[in-house]
């Protein structure tokens, strides 16, 4: 009776450790990685600033993606950047909210043009 005991504890205890594991990943990292660039506070200043430029729609866009993607429920800012051309189509994502920048990579959306041009210039140069 008592090993039964034993073991439901451990498995109860393994459990809680894979959750808080997963719950981590989801975080993001303190810095960029895969050829992503590093992002300051004033990107993030520059991006809500109204000026007299057409401000960066496709950082914009592609960070309200960011932000659905990995930061739904909470009360941050991001923003989409291209990461390095390649078939895979990375993005990187810069958040920004309480606890500073925090970053994250993904692929871009499906119905965003990946890949090069007959030229060799890159579809998605900014």
């Amino acid at each position: 009776m008592i090993s039964t005991r034993i073991l439901l504890l451990l498995a109860a205890l393994a459990l809680a450790c894979i959750a808080v594991g997963s719950t981590n990943q989801g975080q993001g990292k303190p810095k960029p990685e895969n050829g992503c660039p590093n992002v300051t506070e004033d990107s993030f200043r520059r991006l809500n600033q109204p000026t007299t430029k057409p401000q960066n729609n496709l950082a914009h866009r592609l960070g309200e993606f960011c932000h659905d993607r990995f930061h739904k429920d909470e009360n941050v800012i991001c923003i989409g950047q291209l990461g390095p051309t390649s078939r895979n189509c990375p993005l990187c994502c810069a958040c920004r909210g309480a606890d500073g920048i925090i970053y994250n990579n993904a692929t871009a959306p499906r119905t965003f043009p990946c890949g090069k041009l007959g030229n060799g210039k890159s579809q998605r140069t900014l």
